[in-house]
């Protein structure tokens, strides 16, 4: 009974990852993660252009020669990598890789030293301005709340507690316009730090509406 229980998670986990990236693949899974978390785990972050593709410097990899219009965050590695304006991932679906298209802007968090579809990409005209104002520096300052993915009805009955918030994989509002920050909670001990979705006018609505 509980291997039955922990197989249907899985399986759950998969079919989310995989309408969460809108990709199908054989060979890739990963759990499916908030946008703070990629912020908060990634090697770099990015806003760029795409400028052109090749299938033919490296084989089996794509390789993106993009124009960096802004780096939120990157690790010393990350920025020297950068220098080059040429990002690359495997060459198909099979292998976990992405497509990027030409011309357009995105907002890319990955880590070294290649992306795949467990990194973090979307076209910058197609995010939210909470998502916008969260990768330009709102989620930098609550990297210290955790943000876990939960499954089944009854995940989020504790949504929110000392160190990091409880996150439906189906949880658009949260996703789309909300963060995980630290909140004080004054008490006769003194000032509590907690964590909580930050509640953002654009959230109470989306609560309301779903």
């Amino acid at each position: 009974m509980e291997l039955t229980k922990h197989l249907s998670l899985l399986a759950f986990a998969l079919v989310a990852v995989l309408a969460f990236y809108g990709h199908t693949t054989d060979a890739c899974m990963c759990m499916p993660s908030h946008p703070q978390t990629h912020y908060c785990t990634a090697d770099y972050v990015v806003q760029l252009r795409v400028l052109r593709k090749s299938n033919t410097i490296e084989p089996g990899k794509t390789i993106y020669k993009v124009h960096i219009k802004r780096t939120y965050k990157a690790t010393p590695e990350a920025r020297r990598m950068l220098r080059d304006g040429r990002l690359s991932s495997p060459n198909s679906d099979s292998m976990c890789g992405i497509q990027l298209e030409i011309g357009k802007v995105y907002i890319i968090a990955g880590r070294l030293p290649q992306l795949n579809l467990c990194s973090y990409y979307k076209e910058y005209i197609k995010m939210t301005i909470s998502e916008r104002h969260g990768f330009s520096g709102a989620y930098g300052l609550a990297c210290n709340c955790t943000i876990s993915p939960c499954f089944g009805m009854q995940c989020l009955r504790q949504r929110e507690h000392a160190d990091g918030c409880k996150w439906s994989v189906q949880g658009r509002c949260e996703r789309d316009y909300s963060s995980c920050v630290p909140h004080n909670i004054r008490s006769p001990m003194g000032d509590i730090q907690h964590c909580r979705w930050r509640r953002t006018q654009l959230y109470k609505k989306c609560l309301s509406y779903p």
